[in-house]
């Protein structure tokens, strides 16, 4: 099963512009109390030179911080008091025009705040302090922190918008939800209507870090699971998502995906517009 934490540092051969100016974070928002995967996205080098090092200095409030490794990197940690202050990957090299990701993991306070998390870069030749914060006057920022909104009023993401689907319909979709950050389990029924197999290739949701098409085995009492990287559907026929067969695993669940709910699927085929549906968040007895 792959888990997408092993993908913590991807470099892109792109070239760096207005916006890849600073380092950010993927994801700007998050709830309260939250388990949070920072994406911290790196532009650039400094003035033309490689990038060696990113060090992330923590807020206070956040805990259980752990660093996903990165190929080619080191990490070393900071203490004070007892607490993971500060991060560092050291040792490799990251291009002075190719962008980066260095991605950990934390709790997230249980109250709404804006939480800061300086970055400073060094280089082969020089470096660069992203730490300044907003200000009240509003006025431009050249080298901005990192900053996350914590908040109990934001809003669950849309599904992505998509062209209607009329060749196809989707029933019974529910998600198995299990303890803490255990991957959940997706199942649903798709019925096809037209003269022709229709192939699905992939799925997504905002409640999941990412969602993958799986399939379980269980051959002479021995049970495994694998990825699969798409699935027919035949003509005039159906396909069944199911406990024990073909399922969605959903990576890093998000807070979204609790019981009761309902949380929008995206499906994707070959050559046909994409299929949007909700999904019934359920225990982990299916109930």
């Amino acid at each position: 099963m792959r888990n997408k934490f092993l993908l913590a540092f991807t470099l892109m051969s792109l070239t760096s512009g207005a916006a890849f100016a600073h380092v950010t974070l993927g994801e700007p928002t998050a709830l309260p109390g939250a388990q949070y995967v920072a994406h911290f996205h790196v532009g650039h080098g400094c003035s033309g030179s490689p990038t060696t090092a990113i060090s992330v200095a923590l807020p206070r409030d956040v805990s259980n911080v752990q660093a996903k490794a990165a190929e080619g990197w080191s990490i070393a940690t900071v203490r004070a008091g007892g607490r993971i202050s500060a991060i560092t990957w050291k040792g490799g090299k990251l291009a002075s025009d190719a962008k980066g990701e260095f991605v950990m993991t934390m709790n997230l306070p249980r109250k709404a705040a804006t939480l800061a998390f300086p970055v400073f870069q060094a280089c082969e030749k020089g470096s660069e302090n992203w730490s300044e914060l907003p200000a009240a006057d509003g006025h431009h920022l050249d080298k901005p922190a990192p900053v996350l909104t914590v908040s109990a009023t934001q809003a669950t993401p849309a599904a992505p918008a998509a062209a209607p689907n009329t060749t196809l319909t989707l029933s019974d979709g529910w998600i198995r939800l299990l303890p803490g950050s255990t991957p959940a389990g997706g199942y649903f029924t798709l019925q096809n209507h037209g003269a022709t197999k229709v192939t699905l290739t992939g799925a997504d949701s905002p409640a999941c870090g990412g969602l993958m098409l799986h399939k379980s085995d269980d051959k002479g009492g021995m049970s495994s699971m694998q990825d699969v990287k798409q699935v027919d559907v035949p003509a005039g026929g159906s396909l069944s998502f199911a406990p024990g067969g073909y399922h969605l695993m959903c990576m890093d669940p998000r807070p979204v995906l609790r019981r009761g709910a309902s949380v929008p699927v995206t499906l994707s085929f070959q050559g046909m517009p994409p299929l949007t549906a909700q999904f019934a968040v359920r225990g982990a007895n299916g109930k």
